[in-house]
């Protein structure tokens, strides 16, 4: 099952270890769901290290390069206008429909507003998990 994990769920798994999205995180290092994300999205979740959370540029680097590793990196051939609020959401909804992925993990209120998008569930970290028969810590 392909599932976006939008970025402030992989900043909350690598900043703040031992909770919920951390368990959706260590679900895609044991292939039980395959994360997918964009160079966009990598990018941001690098600046959100640097810049909000002044992690280290060689250790921004590693964190990045593992999502990547861990991840299937897409390339969305189509801009979209979805989220007009916040329409750098739109990129999280690009790289889910390009990669056919069946969820998107967030905690954006922009997006979880949306539900469901082409057939694409917008999920909290809780839902996903309880989905999967994982209580939420991931157990």
């Amino acid at each position: 099952m392909k599932a976006v994990l939008d970025t402030n769920i992989l900043i909350s798994a690598f900043v703040f270890p031992g909770r919920a999205p951390e368990a959706v995180y260590r679900l895609a290092i044991e292939r039980r769901i395959e994360l997918v994300t964009s160079p966009t999205l990598l990018a941001e979740f690098g600046r959100v290290l640097l810049e909000k959370f002044g992690w280290e540029p060689a250790k921004v680097e590693e964190a990045v390069a593992q999502v990547a590793r861990i991840g299937t990196v897409t390339r969305p051939a189509k801009r979209i206008r979805v989220v007009g609020d916040d329409p750098a959401d739109d990129r999280v909804l690009e790289a889910a429909w390009e990669a056919g992925a069946a969820f998107i993990v967030s905690g954006d209120r922009h997006l979880l507003r949306l539900r469901e998008w082409r057939g694409i569930r917008i999920v909290k970290v809780a839902d996903l998990l309880a989905e999967l028969g994982f209580g939420a810590d991931g157990v």
